[in-house]
C-alpha cells in the first residue's frame, strides 16, 4: 500500500474535531479563557464561529473580535444599582 497523498493527509478528519488547519483559532480561543477563568470559550470548527459561555448562557460570535468585545464588555458593564461614584 502506498503513502497516502499531500489532500489525503489533510483533509482526513482528526481527533476530538481539532484539525491543524483551525489551531490558531482554537489556540485563540485557549488564551481568551485563560484570561477570564470565569467563562467557557471556543471555537466550532463546523460554525466557524467563537463561542462564550457564561452564566446568561451560550453567546454566538461571528469572529474573534466580537468574542473579545463581549467578554470585555461582561467583565466591565456596569452593575445594576451600583451608584454613581462622585
Amino acid at each position: 500500500m502506498s503513502e497516502p497523498t499531500r489532500r489525503a493527509r489533510r483533509s482526513t478528519p482528526s481527533r476530538w474535531g481539532r484539525s491543524p488547519r483551525h489551531t490558531h483559532a482554537h489556540a485563540a480561543a485557549a488564551r481568551l479563557q485563560a484570561r477570564n477563568p470565569h467563562l467557557i470559550v471556543w471555537f466550532g470548527e463546523t460554525s466557524g464561529r467563537y463561542y462564550v459561555m457564561d452564566a446568561d448562557g451560550l453567546h454566538q460570535h461571528s469572529g474573534l473580535d466580537a468574542a473579545t468585545m463581549f467578554v470585555w464588555w461582561r467583565a466591565n458593564r456596569p452593575r445594576p444599582g451600583a451608584g454613581v461614584a462622585r
